[in-house]
């Protein structure tokens, strides 16, 4: 209740501010519109776990996967009640494969989304608010024009093992928005280029926005600079342990120094096989000789889906109590 409140009160002073700042908007006259608690929680939820692919602006000139409003349409159209559009959404979020979807030509045109980590409760209100509110409106755009200019992560009400979930996720996405793009562009070969060269500047640029510590790494790294330390690698193995026995996977919180260390996993999906998989199946010709030439001592091949690639870790400076 405490970020609900803080978050309202932001709200309220942008449509103060907005109004009298905004007149030209075409959404002007939905601006004295008040955002509801509801929308507060769920936009931000939205902001951090769906819109850096799933953009709801409908200008979007580079699009990387369908947006959200085209989606809420399509489980619309399937006569769903709203039991069985929020179960749908769940089901293929937690389990993203062609059998859970149905949207066949979303599938073809962007690929299979990236299996992710969500807190389930979190599910429940994103497909809720998705299927109670038109988010092609006018107003509801209105609405999100507002919002979109809030702080979205509350540091004062989350756990640490929350709050850097949030922390992955906002980079995992913004990672995933323009790792989508190069590829879309060139193809793998041009996932392969970008990380190379400006993975490390968007995730060093995601570090100084929230004021962290966040990287990536690997037992099994195509960048020596990506390598597990032993604490690091210990966690990997648990967390590959846990897939054989079929076990939920769940964040590793340790402190060190009064900071708060996060290990959060790394899975595989298809779309990582094409520059992770087996060479000469996954991986395309063209793209293993960039492989080769950009990284001489790469080790990071030979994956299956949904297996430990490695892990994020988050530090984070421990909350006083």
């Amino acid at each position: 209740m405490k970020g609900i409140t803080f978050y309202a009160l932001c709200a309220t002073i942008l449509i103060t501010l907005s109004i009298g700042c905004q007149k030209n908007s075409k959404h002007t006259k939905y601006l004295d519109t008040a955002l509801t608690g509801q929308d507060v929680t769920s936009m931000g939820l939205l902001k951090n776990n769906c819109f850096n692919c799933h953009n709801p602006e409908l200008n979007t000139v580079t699009q990387i996967a369908p947006s959200m409003d085209k989606i809420r349409e399509q489980y619309f159209n399937n006569n769903n009640s709203k039991d069985q559009f929020v179960n749908k959404i769940i089901n293929f979020t937690n389990n993203p494969t062609i059998e859970n979807s149905i949207m066949p030509d979303a599938v073809s045109n962007f690929g299979l989304m990236p299996k992710q980590m969500y807190k389930q409760e979190e599910l429940k209100i994103i497909a809720e608010y998705i299927y109670e509110n038109d988010l092609k409106s006018s107003e509801w755009l209105a609405k999100w024009n507002l919002f979109s200019k809030t702080p979205v992560i509350d540091t004062n009400t989350l756990s640490p093992q929350d709050l850097g979930l949030k922390y992955v996720t906002s980079t995992k996405g913004e990672l995933g928005k323009n790792l989508l793009t190069a590829i879309k562009e060139k193809g793998s070969a041009g996932a392969v280029t970008f990380c190379n060269t400006r993975a490390f500047t968007v995730t060093d640029s995601m570090a100084k926005l929230y004021n962290i510590g966040i990287k990536r790494v690997s037992d099994k790294p195509r960048n020596e600079k990506n390598k597990a330390n032993p604490e690091e690698l210990a966690s990997i193995e648990k967390f590959k342990s846990s897939i054989q026995l079929g076990e939920k996977l769940t964040p590793i919180m340790s402190e060190k120094n009064e900071k708060v260390i996060g290990h959060y996993p790394i899975e595989t999906n298809k779309m990582c096989l094409q520059c992770h998989g087996k060479p000469n199946k996954d991986i395309v010709i063209n793209t293993k000789k960039i492989i080769d030439k950009l990284y001489p001592k790469d080790r990071a091949v030979n994956y299956g889906e949904n297996q430990i690639r490695g892990i994020w870790v988050v530090e984070m400076d421990k909350k006083a109590k």
